[in-house]
């Protein structure tokens, strides 16, 4: 499929945003972080706020260019980020509900509504390959790359109705190379310290993969209902959403050493790590920062809904508001040492 232009963009937006999709979910219970943290969400320092046609999610910072997914229509948006402006898009399929992973010059999407995980060209935006795989169409999570490998969560039959398995896609040739067995509720992985790590929402626990020998080769207990993970400053770090307590994981120990309480739990949010800092968003509750040195929130920007999946990269971090469909700037340098 070639790369499509915004107008084309748009009128699938007016036939689509008649039918549901399984979007970014919201949160249930209102965000209550630390009261010295908390500032409006009127101070949050956004410095742009780029325009895309319809809920952005998943994003991808990379210097110059932030890769974003929508929902409606599934698509994948190329922005730059010198211009802070949307160049180019093209549709990937319904609801790219586990992320995005960058490997080489390919962007791979997995398109949860068709079942297949799509590779995207960088440079010319056309599809090269469609891998069907039993993707868990109910539920959000992330999938990660890493030792040449896609690693994204699935079902293990066609009779199972919970993502239980972690499937290895060789990204050079696109092709599935093994399964490996996880436990329930088991949507969202992590790379890094030379493993892939799950979270297993349904047991309160987080597995970690040897990408040698595909096995799972220890498993922690974390906080209640983890999910989204983030990887950076020497740790894992967990979101717990039955609190919203963040568990920092040592993987040189395969402990919890530290559990952060944020005062945010919720049903969905997302987890990045870099520029200094781990940062945790929530509806409601946007960006809330955390400094690694410290184990303790600094800042928690209340107020507004529909912003939900975080990233940091490129100087900055981005900020996806599904509900008003912007995607938001906010430099790093603007929160100084963490002081404000």
């Amino acid at each position: 499929m070639t790369s499509i232009t915004r107008s084309a963009v748009a009128a699938v937006i007016l036939v689509g945003a008649m039918t549901s999709s399984a979007s970014a979910q919201t949160s249930r219970v209102a965000p209550d972080p630390p009261p010295n943290t908390r500032h409006p969400l009127e101070q949050l320092p956004i410095a742009a706020r780029i325009r895309v046609d319809s809920a952005p999610d998943w994003m991808a910072p990379v210097p110059g260019v932030l890769w974003v997914t929508t929902y409606r229509p599934g698509a994948l948006h190329r922005i730059d980020t010198h211009t802070n402006r949307l160049t180019a898009s093209v549709i990937v399929g319904g609801d790219p509900c586990l992320g995005l992973a960058l490997v080489g010059d390919v962007v791979w999407v997995p398109a949860c509504g068709d079942g297949i995980l799509v590779a995207v060209d960088t440079h010319t935006l056309r599809v090269r390959q469609r891998l069907p795989l039993l993707l868990d169409s109910a539920h959000e999570g992330f999938m990660a790359a890493a030792a040449g490998s896609l690693w994204v969560p699935v079902r293990l039959g066609t009779d199972d109705s919970l993502s239980r398995g972690l499937a290895r896609v060789d990204a050079a040739t696109g092709r599935l190379v093994a399964t490996i067995t996880v436990l329930r509720g088991s949507t969202t992985v992590a790379s890094g310290f030379g493993s892939v790590w799950v979270a297993e929402s349904g047991v309160d626990s987080v597995a970690r993969v040897d990408p040698r020998t595909n096995r799972v080769v220890a498993r922690m207990k974390v906080g209640g209902s983890p999910k989204f993970l983030a990887v950076g400053f020497g740790s894992l770090w967990v979101q717990n959403r039955a609190d919203g307590s963040i568990s920092r994981v040592d993987p040189r120990t395969n402990r919890e050493v530290a559990r952060i309480p944020t005062g945010a739990p919720t049903r969905a949010g997302d987890l990045a790590a870099g520029g200094g800092a781990v940062w945790y968003s929530v509806d409601g509750a946007p960006v809330i920062r955390i400094d690694p040195t410290t184990n303790r929130v600094t800042h928690a920007y209340v107020g507004g809904s529909g912003a939900d999946a975080i990233r940091v990269g490129d100087g900055a971090v981005w900020v996806a508001d599904h509900e008003h469909h912007w995607v938001w700037r906010i430099p790093v340098a603007a929160f100084g040492n963490g002081r404000r």
